[in-house]
């Protein structure tokens, strides 16, 4: 067992016996089974379908030390059987812990450790290599950030995050392009309100350190922004940042400086107490999805909607659009071309409340991946009809 899954197994047991230590606490569980078909399995252009079932449990615990002092903390294990896979049978984790603290009348403390063990989506490597066919990863993501009341309209908020990635694949997480990391974040923003319950405009900075292992390489950027959140109506809200990133690209034997704008927005609506409507877009420096480069200009859109068409019936829709921009500035060395990189997913989802703790469910999934360079392209469609339980 090395170190990084070691911190992970403490910080998880951690977290969930103060859950369960705590003086009140709300548990919660869900367990939700799925069957259904996907004719891509892999994500390739030579696409393997498979029919699975899948079982995701849910085990959610909100917990109250004190009138200062409160906690989240949840499970979900996804058992995940494809009848035409190798392996046939995969078990996925996501684990989460978050605690709050006010520390004084001003100061506000929040700490969240994530674990998950997961499949890449969307963005695999060349049509042929075993990354095509075991691309499972373990992440954890620590968090940290503290609030501080300056007076009745502004605040400060500082915060810092460590990160780090490790592949099953030996031949994806290992060698010239380790796709292993390790990632420290940084940042920090004053707030000030400038119209009561209305405006509120800030200024802040974000600094990211994002390193793979062996002599990859990585990058660094420092993004300087200023922003709005707004309240337009009780029913639309939105967000706003805008500024630019100066970033160094660090590719073994080479580097370069870069300046990219930096952009990020939201907004929620909700034009009746049935129906929601959420949007965002972003721009900015980020990792990259494949093992050439260490770094990506990348576009993010993303649409959702839900609407009850009565008390027991909820459709729900989604849409991502990500476009991924790869330099030969940001290229490890052999690579001496541009890449463009476009992936797309459309899910539509119906649910129907048998009873108070009974629901059934019906849901497809539609993704695209298109590339300017040699990496796979693919179609895909997967469709599922779902039991869930919640207690």
């Amino acid at each position: 067992m090395n170190n990084r899954t070691l911190n992970v197994l403490i910080a998880a047991t951690f977290i969930g016996g103060a859950c369960f230590a705590a003086k009140e606490r709300v548990v919660r569980f869900q367990n939700h089974v799925r069957v259904g078909y996907d004719d891509n399995i892999y994500n390739t252009e030579d696409a393997t379908g498979s029919g699975f079932i899948t079982e995701i449990v849910n085990l959610t615990a909100k917990a109250s030390f004190s009138s200062r002092t409160d906690a989240l903390f949840y499970w979900e294990p996804n058992f995940n059987y494809r009848f035409d896979a190798n392996p046939e049978m995969v078990v996925y984790q996501d684990l989460y812990g978050r605690l709050n603290h006010a520390i004084s009348q001003r100061a506000f403390l929040t700490v969240s450790d994530r674990f998950r063990y997961q499949q890449k989506e969307g963005q695999v490597e060349t049509v042929t290599g075993p990354s095509d066919f075991d691309q499972n990863y373990m992440e954890n993501d620590l968090q940290g950030s503290v609030d501080y009341t300056l007076n009745t309209i502004s605040y400060l908020k500082v915060g810092a995050g460590y990160e780090f990635r490790t592949w099953d694949d030996s031949d994806y997480g290992s060698g010239a392009a380790n796709n292993d990391y390790t990632q420290f974040r940084g940042n920090g923003s004053y707030v000030r309100q400038l119209k009561p319950n209305k405006t509120e405009g800030l200024l802040g900075l974000n600094y990211t350190d994002h390193e793979y292992d062996g002599s990859r390489g990585g990058y660094n950027s420092l993004a300087f922004f200023g922003g709005l959140d707004q309240n337009f109506t009780p029913n639309v809200t939105g967000f706003g940042r805008l500024g630019f990133s100066m970033n160094s690209v660090d590719s073994g034997p080479s580097s370069s400086d870069t300046t990219t704008p930096y952009i990020q927005g939201g907004l929620e609506v909700n034009p009746s107490a049935r129906t929601s409507l959420t949007g965002s877009l972003g721009y900015s420096v980020y990792r990259a999805e494949n093992s050439f480069y260490n770094a990506q200009n990348r576009l993010n859109i993303g649409l959702g909607a839900r609407h009850d068409i009565t008390a027991k019936i909820n459709l729900a829709a989604s849409f991502s659009y990500i476009y991924g921009i790869y330099d030969t500035d940001y290229a490890l060395p052999g690579v001496s071309s541009d890449l463009k990189d476009t992936y797309v997913t459309l899910g539509l989802r119906a649910s129907y409340q048998v009873n108070r703790n009974n629901f059934l469910e019906a849901g497809y999934l539609f993704k695209t991946r298109t590339t300017s360079g040699g990496l796979s392209e693919f179609d895909g469609n997967r469709v599922d009809v779902a039991w869930r339980l919640r207690l």
